[in-house]
């Protein structure tokens, strides 16, 4: 009975310290933030000088072996280094993008005339082709294809 009474004041208790609580979202305190940051900027780090010292070691072993391997290698490394920074920039660029256009309006590319029209050039090419129809036939029908698929195609553009 006693262990009762202990088990509802301690709900009642906790029931409303929880009623009391903010319904904000977690965050982390700022020592913990910082203390995360610099992990990241470690591994970061740590991961870098293994990369240089793996490319020294991998430069060294190509000039021991051939001075020109070892030229062709230190021109490789080079140019990695410069698509890289490249592919950063483009990934940055690209994001920055994505975040600025976040709401894209839908437009229709495709309308119901050019849907009727794919179906009946495709459907028309296959009989063509599997009847071995004549040859003539089946490329005007290939040409006006094609022109169909530029006309669509300049309509997305």
């Amino acid at each position: 009975m006693i262990s009762g009474i202990i088990k509802l004041f301690y709900s009642e208790v906790v029931k409303t310290k929880m009623g009391s609580m903010k319904s904000d979202p977690y965050k982390l305190r700022a020592e913990c933030q910082d203390i995360k940051n610099i992990t990241l900027r470690i591994d970061s780090i740590f991961f870098k000088i293994i990369k240089l010292i793996f490319g020294v070691v991998f430069l060294l072993l190509a000039f021991n072996i051939n001075i020109i391997f070892g030229i062709g290698t230190f021109l490789i490394e080079i140019s990695y280094i410069v698509y890289k920074k490249n592919l950063e920039c483009k990934i940055k660029e690209n994001l920055d993008n994505i975040k600025n256009n976040i709401e894209i309006s839908a437009t229709n590319i495709i309308n119901e005339k050019a849907k009727l029209d794919l179906n009946l050039l495709v459907t028309l090419l296959l009989v063509g082709i599997l009847t071995k129809f004549n040859y003539i036939i089946v490329i005007s029908f290939m040409i006006v294809f094609l022109f169909t698929i530029k006309d669509i195609y300049s309509n997305i553009k």
